[in-house]
């Protein structure tokens, strides 16, 4: 097998080989200096020339320099034949072969463990020796490729979290990455956030995927919750698929309308279309009562459908992803936002989604939203002075969240965000059924770095050896005659083969896995395993303390002491977050109905022991009446406590990402 490169040790030998004709020939020259008669060619020697050296004679005679032009020259046509030949490569069959160590680390893929920074894939040795790591080096997209037990987790996905030096964002099925890497995390300086909304303890922590639009201009909201919908509502069926336009159409104006009610949560999306009665009703009076235009189009136009219409479309937008808010589980765990998107790239944060295999699939319509809201945020603009860190995608089954539009677009421009995808699939017909046929092309052709464990299916083998490539080598044939025994004819010729064939790859040990880098030679490296190799597992036992999980959301005791001072002494809200609120369903008039409506001083407004129970209007205007408002009538009681408290910390939040987008003005806006 031709490579069609000197490596050292072949360069060495072809130096070698010159000198030795070289020398040979200077001894010839001596030996026969003097003619060719029987008796010098009865004592020639190839050492001969050594008895013309200085340290022989004791002085450099005639014959010594004439050998030495002797054996440059002769070594000089040696080595230009060598050169020759070597140009004439048989390479029309194919030039695949193995990358080399040395070649590998001059291109930064290989890297030892004080330098790793990025993903690790593998190693170039066994876990008790120091070796070098392979890292993605200029490759930002990867995909692992590994069935079941194969060693993905323990050998790819834990390392990584182990040494990564940006921020990550993992998909944690069963839970185990959480529990095994975040104390490492938060010892080298991440923020950890546990995202698990079915977690039957309510421990996790919270995610507002509306809280985004609901701080942008009014004129930038329908766009983003255009967005918001396509990434959420999917259609379930052929048969969905003529309805989820509508669908989606009345969960943008679903959201927009409980933005004007102060409630932007898709929770309160759920319960405002789940409440009884004809939808047509419903939607009729919502139009009457909305003050957006975009969101009282789209009722106008769902009122005037027929009900099995309007059935239609509402079994799709359930069934697209909404019903999965009837869960009050998930209704909880988005009801605020514990941490913010916007400092992925400010700051080192590690989000772990935590899920259990049976629950993937259920709670894949959220946990697709937050991959695909994070990307396109990240994608609005390049990153400052002080959005220093990457942004790891880390997707373990990453089949079972279905189709993920945002991510198949954003691989070909993420990479310039400081964004970074990890892909982890059982085979590669895993992708065939989420995606067409371009889409999977998509995916293969967009990832540097792709790494194959044994697998036993039919299309990955296959994949690898065609991706790898055949080799050129001479083939040597042999017949023989009939009529006379010792007649035979041999024949060499140039033939190809593949350098890996695909039972090959399936034969491969559970040691070893096959690495397809863009623009290099394929690798055959060991499998890393944290638990024992020599430098992952100091790492990994350093790890000290409790892990860091969140506070349940059930009511902890600072939460019932907040409930027993707002029985006795009333909750005080600032007026200027009831004027943010106001401002936020963008009614001045209705702002001054409701400041007129408020008693107390003029910083704050007092709820509680000191104030009659009362209820307390945001009234939106209406065309051409003043009745049309949306009242928000409850009168305030201890056991209201907790959703107030819940509220005022959702205005909070609202009132920051208003902060940050008065501070960085937005990029015009763009249909998606």
């Amino acid at each position: 097998m031709n490579s069609g490169k000197y490596t050292p040790t072949r360069l060495a030998a072809s130096i070698a080989c010159s000198l030795a004709v070289g020398f040979c020939a200077a001894s010839l020259y001596v030996t026969f200096r003097h003619g060719f008669t029987g008796e010098t060619m009865m004592t020639f020697s190839v050492l001969a020339f050594l008895y013309e050296t200085p340290p022989y004679l004791g002085y450099a005679s005639p014959t010594f320099y004439r050998g030495l032009v002797i054996i440059f020259a002769a070594s000089t046509l040696v080595l230009l034949c060598q050169v020759l030949i070597s140009m004439r490569e048989r390479d029309h069959h194919g030039t695949a072969r193995w990358a080399l160590s040395s070649e590998m680390r001059h291109a930064r893929y290989l890297q030892r463990y004080s330098h790793v920074t990025g993903p690790i894939f593998g190693k170039t040795c066994g876990p008790h020796w120091f070796g070098s790591y392979l890292t993605n080096g200029e490759q930002p997209h990867s995909l692992v490729v590994a069935p079941t037990r194969a060693g993905k987790g323990v050998g790819v996905v834990i390392p990584t979290l182990l040494t990564f030096k940006g921020s990550v964002i993992a998909l944690d099925v069963k839970g185990e990455l959480f529990e095994l890497t975040s104390r490492a995390r938060k010892s080298s300086g991440d923020a950890v956030f546990k995202f698990s909304p079915l977690n039957p303890e309510r421990r996790t922590h919270c995610y507002n995927p509306v809280l985004d639009i609901a701080a942008l201009p009014p004129e930038r909201r329908f766009t983003e919750t255009r967005r918001l919908a396509a990434n959420l509502i999917t259609a379930k069926g052929k048969g969905a698929e003529g309805f989820i336009d509508g669908a989606r159409d009345l969960f943008v104006a679903g959201i927009l309308s409980c933005i004007e009610r102060g409630t932007p949560t898709i929770g309160a999306v759920y319960d405002l279309f789940a409440q009884p009665g004809e939808k047509y009703k419903l939607f009729a009076q919502l139009a009457e009562e909305t003050q957006n235009k975009e969101a009282q189009r789209i009722f106008d136009n769902m009122a005037g459908n027929d009900t099995k219409i309007l059935t239609s479309y509402t079994s799709v937008l359930g069934d697209g992803g909404l019903n999965l808010w009837a869960d009050p589980l998930v209704k909880a765990a988005t009801s605020r936002s514990d941490f913010s998107v916007y400092d992925l790239r400010r700051k080192k944060t590690c989000i772990y989604l935590c899920v259990s295999p049976n629950d993937l699939e259920v709670v894949a319509p959220l946990m697709r939203l937050l991959f695909q809201q994070v990307v396109s945020i990240l994608q609005r603009s390049l990153p400052l002075g002080d959005e220093r860190h990457e942004v790891l995608f880390l997707l373990d089954e990453f089949k079972h969240l279905g189709k993920l539009e945002a991510v198949e677009t954003a691989i070909t421009t993420i990479a310039g965000y400081k964004g970074r995808f990890m892909f982890i699939i059982q085979s590669l017909s895993a992708l065939t059924g989420t995606y067409d046929e371009a889409g999977k092309q998509n995916f293969l052709s967009n990832t540097g770095v792709q790494v194959f464990m044994a697998t036993a299916d039919d299309e990955t083998p296959t994949y690898i050896s065609k991706a790898i490539g055949d080799y050129t080598f001479q083939a040597r044939s042999t017949s023989y005659s009939q009529a006379r025994m010792f007649d035979h004819n041999i024949q060499i010729s140039d033939q190809g083969a593949p350098l890996l064939r695909a039972e090959q790859v399936r034969l491969l040990d559970d040691d070893h896995e096959i690495v397809l880098i863009k623009g290099q030679p394929p690798l055959k490296l060991r499998k890393v395993r944290y638990y024992s190799d020599r430098m992952l597992k100091r790492l990994f036992e350093r790890q000290m303390g409790p892990l860091p999980e969140p506070v349940s959301l059930m009511l902890s005791k600072e939460n019932y002491q907040q409930i027993q001072n707002l029985s006795q002494h009333g909750v005080v809200v600032p007026e200027q977050s009831v004027g943010d609120m106001v401002s936020m369903v963008g009614n001045e008039e209705a702002a001054e109905k409701q400041s007129s409506n408020i008693n107390g001083g003029p910083e704050s407004v007092t709820i509680g022991r000191d104030t009659p129970p009362r209820s307390i209007e945001i009234t939106a205007m209406e065309k051409g009446a003043n009745s049309g408002g949306m009242p928000l009538d409850s009168s305030l009681t201890p056991e209201m406590a907790p959703a107030l408290i819940a509220q005022q910390q959702l205005l909070e939040q609202i009132i920051e990402l208003q902060e940050r987008y008065r501070s960085t003005p937005p990029p015009p806006v763009t249909w998606p």
